[in-house]
């Protein structure tokens, strides 16, 4: 057994960084994602000139722009969004939304693990939460039944609007109904 004095175990007490729970940072990241998602939505307010946008009018219209398509062209539209932190091991939020025809649940879940710093000599922030468990579906918007998943796993400061209509587009194409208008000639 080693004897130190008080005055030597105050300072490497205090030498050691001294973090929030992981807990903590995995509900900042949460909120800070869901008011990023809710500012996504904020044209909602504004008139909506144009019809739903399709798949494939969404890739025209953006094969011009450097943009990428947005939620307006989409004509999206926001059911909901709320934070769960009941879990003792996973927190999630879940974001609802719409179109003309079908409905959107998009879980994003993270793990307490994922928040633990690795680096106890730098300071530890929500952006260093490198991973987490998104699970993204499709309803009929008529018969609530499921029309298609997707699961993945990424880094959660990728989540963007971009993202989003990326897995929208990969999940309407994957499971989608659309089908296009041919003419058939002899």
């Amino acid at each position: 057994m080693k004897i130190i004095k008080f005055n030597q175990f105050i300072l490497e007490e205090f030498e050691q960084v001294i973090n929030d729970t992981p807990e903590s940072y995995v509900d900042m990241l949460l909120i800070k994602l869901k008011r990023s998602i809710d500012k996504m939505f904020e044209y909602q307010d504004e008139s909506l000139e144009d019809d739903n946008m399709t798949v494939k009018k969404a890739k025209l219209n953006s094969k011009g722009k450097k943009d990428h398509p947005t939620f307006k062209e989409f004509n999206l539209r926001l059911d909901s969004s709320e934070v769960s932190t009941r879990s003792q091991l996973d927190d999630n939020l879940t974001v609802k939304f719409s179109d003309d025809e079908n409905t959107y649940n998009l879980l994003i879940s993270i793990n307490t693990k994922n928040a633990l710093p690795t680096d106890l000599t730098k300071d530890f922030s929500t952006d260093d939460i490198k991973q987490c468990y998104i699970k993204f579906k499709k309803y009929d918007l008529d018969t609530f039944e499921v029309i298609g998943q997707i699961t993945k796993n990424t880094d959660p400061n990728q989540i963007d609007e971009e993202f989003i209509i990326n897995l929208k587009i990969e999940l309407d194409e994957e499971f989608g109904d659309e089908e296009e208008f041919k003419i058939e000639t002899e």
